[in-house]
């Protein structure tokens, strides 16, 4: 017994088993039900929606004995006729192989004769726009005003290749591609049929893999039928693996360089297709995109529950302007491939730019890394205690602060790699430029001032001393020194510092940034030590408390408005 194709074995045989397209089917169903009949139809649509398969049931519809509904019986000679190829009313022409005039003078000589057994002689044309020039006018004039018992129906996947003078002639119906949800429902009834069993995944990746098309999900979950696992269909069909493509996505979050390079090399070695490999990533960050940019992804985003789920999560990793960036960069490398470029480099150099956008010199690149900078600045501003506590400034050591005069002092709770307390002291008094003698520093004990929670009435005044405050002009490349970011860029976007002697205030507008600036202190004096300016005591205050630090007559004078300070 001939076995035939799950596509050919479950074709629907009435409008009532087409699926997902009821906005064609209802309306034909309508229209046979009352006899209005039209003489030409054209009905569009990507492959396998269903366009041949309407247009069979149709032409046995409007000829069937015994019609219910719009819906053709299949039990009458008329139908059986049609269904067997018997009766020759009903013509499937391949307008692929048929492209020439002469193909369309034999039907408009046919079209003349009444049918011998049906009601209508149709005309099925399928992929009508391969049709030639010539031919398409000879149609014109068939389509015109043909005989009362003839219908055409003619079925294409690329309407816009129609002449305009064939469309205006017919009604058009466009089919849908169908979801994967539909089809997913579809193959878990043919498989129940079948007797057959598939875990969840194995069918929810051949519904997607169908691409919107019935037929191929039929036809792949044919050649699948007898395998296990997903792992096993994804190979025996040349595809790459769902989890390998956000395993991608996730090394790509995290920079994570080696792990992108070993899923090259394991791809390579086991010969799948680079440009494949390109195309399903670009999709996966096509959804991720219209994740991260709609409130209600399900309705964008055609994928199964468990992958909408994947693709929700991952959208968190990245900005709109990275995803845009990425897929820009994944176009380029699958142009590249095209041209028959080292498939496995490019795909490398691809991946290494979206782990690390800094390497590119793509306006869309160095865009991300602004958005993703700004963002995190903004959470600065909007959390700093939550920043702070994300990336915690290096542990350095500290100085033990004084205790009071009548209890002894107190051990310290961290030192630097346990050097002893005559080396700390020793490093105390290394000269600096711009520094007092080494006895004024010794006198004041610096390597103990660090009590910075103590009264801003306590710091140092400008009438304390003869030696004016001056800027100090070498914050920025402390602050380059800093490996905590927010603190990083606070120091040098928004903040000024003053010295004198071995006191350093650093001066910033707003409250949220001088208490973050005091949660990372210690980084801050590290920086300093850093830049060889040891035993200073460092004090962060706000900008409209410091005209203390300069005096009236000094070039600092109004400080909250001088440019230098930015203080607006």
């Amino acid at each position: 017994m001939q076995k035939f194709a799950l596509y050919r074995k479950y074709r629907p045989l009435t409008f009532s088993d087409v699926h997902g397209q009821d906005h064609i089917t209802n309306p034909l169903r309508r229209q046979i039900a009352s006899g209005a009949i039209g003489h030409a139809y054209l009905f569009t649509g990507t492959r396998g929606t269903g366009k041949t398969t309407c247009s069979k049931i149709f032409s046995r519809a409007i000829n069937c004995l015994n019609p219910k509904d719009g819906e053709p019986c299949n039990e009458c000679s008329v139908c059986k006729g049609i269904l067997d190829g018997s009766i020759f009313d009903v013509s499937e022409i391949d307008a692929a192989s048929n492209t020439g005039v002469e193909n369309i003078r034999d039907i408009r000589d046919d079209i003349a004769y009444a049918p011998i057994t049906a009601k209508y002689k149709v005309y099925i044309i399928d992929e009508v726009h391969m049709l030639s020039t010539g031919a398409f006018n000879a149609l014109l004039k068939t389509l015109e005003e043909p005989p009362e018992h003839v219908v055409f129906i003619l079925a294409t996947t690329e309407p816009h290749k129609v002449p305009a003078t064939i469309l205006s002639r017919c009604q058009r119906f466009d089919f849908f591609r169908l979801t994967v949800k539909k089809i997913t429902g579809v193959l878990e009834s043919v498989l129940e049929k079948e007797g057959k069993t598939l875990d969840k995944a194995s069918i929810s990746l051949v519904a997607d893999l169908a691409d919107g098309s019935m037929r191929d999900g039929l036809s792949i979950l044919d050649r699948v039928l007898e395998l296990e696992s997903p792992e096993e269909i994804e190979k025996s069909l040349g595809v790459i693996g769902r989890s390998k493509l956000y395993d991608a996505v996730r090394y790509i979050a995290s920079s994570d360089t080696d792990a992108l390079y070993a899923l090259v090399g394991e791809m390579y070695a086991s010969s799948a297709d680079m440009a494949v490999f390109t195309d399903e990533l670009a999709e996966v960050f096509r959804r991720i995109l219209a994740a991260r940019s709609t409130a209600n992804p399900e309705t964008v985003i055609d994928a199964s529950e468990e992958d909408l789920e994947k693709i929700k999560n991952l959208s968190s990793l990245f900005s709109e302007q990275f995803l845009i960036y990425a897929l820009k960069t994944l176009r380029q490398t699958r142009q590249a491939l095209s041209r028959g470029s080292d498939p496995r480099s490019e795909v490398e150099i691809c991946l290494l730019l979206l782990a690390r956008p800094n390497l590119s010199e793509n306006s869309d690149a160095l865009t991300a890394r602004i958005e993703a900078l700004e963002k995190r600045l903004a959470a600065i501003y909007a959390n700093p205690a939550s920043v702070a506590t994300a990336r915690p400034a290096p542990q350095m050591p500290t100085n033990p602060t004084p205790a009071p005069a009548s209890a002894p002092a107190p051990t310290p709770v961290m030192q630097k790699a346990e050097e002893p307390k005559a080396a700390v002291e020793q490093k105390a008094e290394r000269p600096t430029v711009n520094e007092e003698p080494k006895a004024e520093i010794k006198k004041e004990e610096p390597k103990q001032a660090v009590d910075f929670e103590e009264p801003k009435q306590e710091a140092p005044q400008a009438d304390s001393s003869d030696e004016p405050w001056r800027e100090l002009a070498t914050l920025d490349e402390i602050a380059s020194k800093i490996r905590d970011l927010p603190t990083q860029m606070l120091l040098k976007l928004y903040a000024k510092a003053v010295y004198r002697n071995n006191d350093v205030v650093i001066i910033t507008a707003k409250q949220t940034d001088v208490d973050t600036l005091k949660k990372n202190i210690e980084a801050i004096r590290a920086a300093f030590e850093a830049d060889h300016k040891y035993g200073r005591k460092i004090t962060v205050e706000r900008g409209d408390d410091t005209v203390k630090y300069v005096g009236s007559t000094y070039a600092y004078d109004n400080i909250e408005t001088n440019p230098m300070f930015r203080m607006e």
